[in-house]
């Protein structure tokens, strides 16, 4: 694409992790995009949680914290507790969802250090996962961190941090790919991103894209 394809100049957005499909499509609405790790935390948002599809409904992966709860803690600043095997808990959950999805098998040895490898901090453990679906989608955005907490952007920045939330599905979202388990549980919009590479590889990035 040039750059005459794109909506807009950047998008900045909160790190998420595996973010999901919503996000992904706003993102690469600008060849670059800027993490902002000077964000405060924000509760009951997609900042320590994914989801993917399973046969009842989404399931939710969460993240623990072992500090910055509250909204006032910049999320660079937030730490990850291993006082419970989340990461087991997690792994198994994800080859229980996805260990037959079409492409799983090619990109598990992919994934698995993310569950193994301990990451003192929440924002790292993120950016490190937008970093892999980035390489794995043919790396179509610059990814940049912030420096600095910018409370509004120009015309030509698009701001996704506040709009990308679990109680709001964008239509664009809504189209249909293929989910292991859409037979019992119809399909399930705007699941992680790891749900979407999983089940449709590389064609991954024309469902996000048109």
């Amino acid at each position: 694409m040039t750059q005459t394809d794109y909506l807009y100049k950047q998008v900045v957005a909160a790190p998420l992790p595996f973010p999901p499909v919503s996000w992904w499509q706003e993102a690469l609405k600008a060849p670059v995009l800027i993490l902002d790790v000077k964000e405060h935390y924000q509760k009951m948002s997609y900042r320590n949680r994914y989801y993917l599809a399973d046969k009842k409904g989404k399931s939710l992966l969460s993240i623990p914290l072992s500090s910055g709860r509250n909204q006032k803690i910049p999320m660079q600043s937030v730490g990850i507790s291993y006082a419970e095997p989340w990461q087991k808990v997690h792994w198994r959950t994800i080859q229980t969802l996805l260990g037959n999805a079409p492409f799983f098998e090619y990109i598990d040895y992919q994934l698995f250090p993310f569950f193994e490898e301990e990451t003192a901090n929440l924002c790292d453990w993120n950016i490190a996962t937008i970093q892999w679906a980035n390489r794995f989608l043919g790396s179509p955005l610059e990814i940049r961190l912030s420096s600095e907490y910018i409370a509004a952007y120009d015309a030509d920045t698009l701001d996704i941090r506040d709009t990308i939330h679990p109680k709001n599905i964008p239509d664009a979202a809504q189209r249909p790919y293929y989910q292991v388990f859409s037979e019992d549980a119809g399909f399930l919009p705007d699941c992680s991103i790891l749900d979407l590479i999983c089940c449709e590889g590389k064609y991954a990035t024309h469902i996000l894209k048109y």
